[in-house]
């Protein structure tokens, strides 16, 4: 439909009738419109469709079942037995036989139940951490993604950009090179300076499609229904200070997975040394004698006997596994505060640098492009300066672009070690 349009308004102009008016839905139909994804989608897209957050939602579920478990008194045993019957003599047949029912109940000494109740609650505790941590994890990953993304589209206009500009200045040698002010190497240069800034475009565009492709993987395998993410590169991330970061860390979900693993073991050490109580079993039955068809009650205890296990050995292992995991919580820390610190400096250099990039580098390549392109049309540069003006404006701000990308990737990590909820600050992307 639109092509018939401009097709009868070629008709109408070269009649010199005028050009009718296109009507504006016709306009509207015929751009395919761009579907962009804020932070705050790409996140809720994420936390609905990711596998391993739903993996975690079924860990947590099955501790909490493990913990009403816990709570349970042991089954007690029913035996039936039935004696004195098909032998011989005054055994034969049943008129000897006798019934016997017994229910047997196991008493737990030594405080098992309460501690085997306490293990499951801190089982469920740290299932709920471990679920904290990974969306924590997941969130971060995707909004990695996000910034990649985000960086590649800047990357591409970038690209854009400097074609034009290389298209511009072939133009203008070409102009000079008509009139003899400039030699015929000139254009040559020029067209190969344009011709590689074109496939730097066709390069971007194949790597804003794969961030796409990887961005859209967070919530789904199939290819991406959006066209581009919407944000704001340049809007940095906060960079708070780091004894305010040491102290969250302490509350972060891997931290408290450490301080719980260790609680657990505790508690197993516990439940070694409860178990070295045997539990004893009370018994209450009823028999029956056939032979007088009289019945009879019956009472017993039973008790294990600690002869060739005493539980000294589950003891000394429970003890050297507690051991262990209080080491392992020690060291997992350290690196755990080591990695903050790593990411909390690259947040600090990155801005830093964007920040010099972005005040002082990036309009003095400006301005010194406009002067050697002002200057090479009116004769006074050559091409060498032109060319190296447009480098080095267009290397300063892919290196403000990289500044920037590393900024909000460092934040991220930072995030994500900490345990924090991008999905609750994504409104406020200027905050950590």
């Amino acid at each position: 439909m639109f092509i018939r349009l401009l097709l009868l308004a070629a008709v109408f102009a070269v009649a010199g009738l005028g050009v009718p008016a296109i009507p504006a839905a016709a306009l509207e139909t015929s751009a395919p419109a761009i579907n962009s994804l804020t932070l705050e989608e790409v996140l809720s897209r994420t936390l609905q469709g990711n596998p391993q957050l739903a993996a975690a939602a079924e860990e947590l579920r099955a501790a909490a079942a493990e913990q009403r478990l816990a709570d349970r008194l042991p089954n007690p045993e029913l035996s039936i037995s039935l004696e004195n019957v098909a032998g011989d003599g005054t055994y034969e047949g049943s008129d000897a036989a006798e019934w016997t029912v017994e229910l047997s109940q196991p008493l737990e000494l030594g405080g098992k139940r309460g501690l085997r109740r306490e293990f499951a609650g801190i089982r469920r505790d740290l299932a709920d951490s471990e679920q904290l941590r990974s969306r924590a994890d997941v969130l971060a990953n995707a909004r990695r993604r996000y910034t990649e993304a985000l960086a590649a589209q800047v990357q591409l206009a970038l690209a854009k950009e400097q074609a034009e500009l290389a298209g511009k200045s072939l133009l203008a040698a070409e102009e000079r090179v008509k009139t003899g002010k400039s030699p015929a190497i000139d254009r040559m240069r020029l067209q190969g300076e344009f011709t590689l800034a074109k496939l730097a475009v066709e390069q971007a565009e194949r790597t804003v499609k794969t961030a796409n492709l990887k961005l859209a993987m967070s919530w789904h395998a199939g290819p991406p229904d959006f066209d581009q993410v919407a944000g704001e590169l340049d809007r940095l991330p906060g960079l708070p200070a780091f004894n305010e970061i040491e102290a969250a860390l302490h509350q972060a979900p891997e931290a408290i997975s450490l301080r719980l693993a260790t609680a657990l073991q505790t508690v197993e050490l516990a439940q070694a040394k409860a178990a070295c109580i045997p539990d004893p079993a009370l018994t209450i039955g009823w028999r029956q004698f056939e032979e007088s068809s009289e019945n009879a009650l019956i009472f017993g205890i039973s008790l294990p006997l600690p002869l060739f296990n005493q539980g000294q050995d589950g003891v000394a292992a429970a003890g050297s596994r507690l051991g262990s995991v209080r080491a392992r919580e020690q060291a997992v820390y350290r690196e755990l505060l080591a990695q903050v610190h790593e990411a909390w400096q690259a947040l600090a250099d990155a801005r830093a640098e964007a920040a010099v990039l972005g005040e002082q580098v990036v309009p003095g390549a400006a301005e010194g492009y406009a002067a050697a392109e002002f200057g090479y049309q009116a004769g006074k540069f050559g091409l060498v300066e032109l060319l190296d003006a447009q480098r080095t404006l267009f290397e300063t701000r892919q290196r403000q672009v990289a500044a920037q990308t590393a900024a909000h990737l460092a934040a991220t990590e930072l995030q994500r070690l900490l345990g924090r909820d991008p999905a609750a600050a994504a409104s406020q992307p200027s905050s950590l």
